[in-house]
């Protein structure tokens, strides 16, 4: 059985988080080794790679900002299985009327556990079962306009498109934001 689970304390899985992160690196656009970090707003259709020690390194540096935040982990029988990075009372231009916010940075699920609905899961616990302490009115998240699967899910979920960067990672591939109000899901 999953367990999907707000942590206050994710050292006990902080070298599973960082393999899940190698893991799914060139699924992101992009990658999440060419990022400058989870809440970068620019340059992303300029981010390049070069080397396996750049990658190591980005990979490192970009892990220690999910460390950083607050996570919401899915684990079965101690193993991870995907994970959920966001900061809360997040503000950016881009998010309009919809902030302060709760703003997924990352959401990663292992390969071996997809199609069992962890992400909706953690997207249920990050809407209606955190600490209220750092609950924010809102609940944000940005994609890439051809990440399919994302997009299907959040439709599912209620959230809005609240802005589009066209072109923002490259040719044809938008930068998409998208909030919902976590009154919806009282």
């Amino acid at each position: 059985m999953t367990t999907v689970e707000y942590v206050s304390d994710p050292d006990r899985y902080s070298e599973a988080i960082k393999r899940l992160l190698v893991v799914v690196d060139d699924e992101f656009v992009p990658p999440l080794s060419a990022r400058e970090g989870t809440t970068q707003r620019s340059g992303l259709s300029d981010a390049e790679r070069e080397t396996n020690a750049e990658v190591s390194e980005a990979i490192e540096t970009y892990h220690e900002a999910c460390l950083e935040q607050h996570l919401i982990l899915c684990h079965d029988d101690g193993e991870l299985a995907g994970f959920m990075s966001f900061r809360d009372g997040y503000e950016t231009p881009e998010l309009g009327s919809f902030q302060p916010s709760n703003y997924v940075s990352t959401i990663a699920v292992d390969p071996e556990f997809r199609r069992e609905g962890l992400a909706r899961r953690m997207y249920g616990t990050i809407l209606s079962d955190l600490p209220e302490e750092i609950t924010s009115p809102y609940v944000s998240t940005r994609t890439w306009s051809s990440n399919e699967s994302h997009l299907s899910l959040l439709a599912e979920l209620g959230f809005q498109e609240v802005e589009t960067i066209p072109d923002d990672r490259g040719d044809g591939v938008d930068t998409v934001y998208y909030a919902v109000s976590r009154s919806e899901f009282e």
